[in-house]
């Protein structure tokens, strides 16, 4: 299928028709939590920056492919768009999932310029959803087969999903975002539908990825943010690099200033039990992603902020890890053993690297006057651009410090 821009009939004009429209008058829209400078920070310096990074030596010709699970706003599909493919003419094509939604056929022509047709009243979060739905596929370039859905991204671990359906015909992606307001590993393992079968399903597909690409991971780290048996499991990752890999237990202690052999996440510091599990959650990313094609893994970036009040540190963290498919030839009885395709004991050692070297955002910006301004303004400006009164939103910030 050739490029689509929003010039084209396709199924955005099915959706919103071509009808006469005249003006509506926009109800108040309050701020959310994610609407601070601080996730406007991540979403430039690690998002956007990492896939530069991904796309530095490819062709502006092919697509972006974006799995994600967008806000009502598409904040960070827009800011993509407008960094990433804008520029160069990348054409834009993604898949997202928000509960909010409802199936599009289902959507009465809806946005701030209301039609003059009498039309069926819906909720704002589904007004607000699906107008930016329209604005962002009416963009140059943004492919018409994007899409937002109606299913919880956990719908992709049922083969027989909607959700799974979509991903098969639009993936292998070049970017997943999971971005959770919850833990990532706040799930049962024996739940019927979990975060767990998603991401193994859709690991699975990715595999299928010829190129590099990017998992970017926002969860919750707390002492009550994961599952008992999810948080088992993933010591257990964590504990089977302290036996088998050489230098494992000395980049601990070196970079992390933890004892890698004695510590005991239910009695050490808070502190402590994030750097610990968010190597742990590395490492479980890691082997999701190798054990469905062999590859380079990279935990390239992490940064943190409270969400908590009184947190005495970071409690959600945002994670980027490139994945680099390995072509490697299969095991051949009648050859000599060959030598693994990637060093897991190296994608460890590298992951308690990165954890060391994770960004504190809050103390960044609090420290950084001029910085702080900048992703403010930025912030600002995605806001009007999703139709929001920015006239009071400096007071609002103002009002979370008070």
């Amino acid at each position: 299928m050739g490029d689509q821009s929003g010039d084209d009939d396709g199924p955005a004009d099915g959706i919103f028709g071509d009808l006469s429209y005249e003006l509506a008058e926009l109800g108040r829209r309050e701020f959310k939590p994610w609407h601070r400078p601080r996730k406007q920070f991540v979403r430039r310096e690690q998002w956007v920056e990492q896939v530069r990074c991904l796309y530095a030596d490819r062709s502006d010709e092919g697509p972006l492919r974006y799995l994600g699970l967008p806000g009502t706003d598409l904040l960070d599909l827009r800011y993509l768009y407008e960094q990433i493919c804008s520029p160069d003419g990348r054409p834009l094509i993604f898949l997202g999932f928000n509960s909010d939604a409802k199936p599009i056929s289902d959507v009465q022509p809806v946005s701030d310029v209301q039609p003059v047709s009498k039309i069926q009243p819906i909720s704002d979060a589904e007004h607000d959803l699906y107008r930016s739905l329209f604005e962002l596929r009416r963009m140059p370039n943004v492919r018409l087969e994007s899409e937002v859905i109606p299913d919880d991204f956990r719908c992709l671990g049922d083969e027989s999903s909607i959700a799974w359906q979509r991903a098969r015909k639009l993936g292998p992606f070049d970017v997943v975002n999971i971005d959770l307001c919850n833990g990532l590993a706040s799930d049962s393992p024996t739940k019927p539908q979990s975060i767990y079968g998603a991401l193994g399903r859709l690991t699975a597909l990715q595999g299928q990825s010829p190129t590099p690409w990017l998992l970017l991971i926002t969860t919750r780290i707390g002492r009550d943010s994961f599952n008992s048996e999810a948080e088992r499991a993933l010591l257990k990752c964590f504990r089977d690099n302290v036996c088998t890999c050489d230098g494992f237990v000395e980049v601990c202690q070196e970079a992390l200033k933890i004892d890698a052999t004695t510590i005991d996440a239910s009695a050490c510091s808070d502190s402590d039990f994030l750097k610990l599990m968010i190597v742990a959650l590395g490492k479980w990313l890691a082997q999701l992603v190798q054990a469905s094609q062999p590859s380079q893994v990279v935990l390239a970036s992490t940064m943190g902020y409270r969400v908590a009040g009184r947190a005495p540190c970071e409690d959600l963290v945002s994670v980027a890890l490139r994945c680099d498919p390995i072509i490697a030839p299969p095991a051949d009885p009648l050859s000599p053993t060959r030598p693994p395709p990637f060093d897991e004991c190296e994608t460890a050692r590298g992951i308690v690297g990165c954890t060391a070297g994770r960004v504190d955002v809050d103390a960044l910006l609090q420290g950084n006057s001029e910085l702080r301004e900048d992703v403010t303004v930025e912030m600002e400006d995605l806001l009007t651009t999703a139709r929001y009164d920015t006239s009071g939103y400096r007071r609002w910030l103002e009002s979370l410090s008070t």
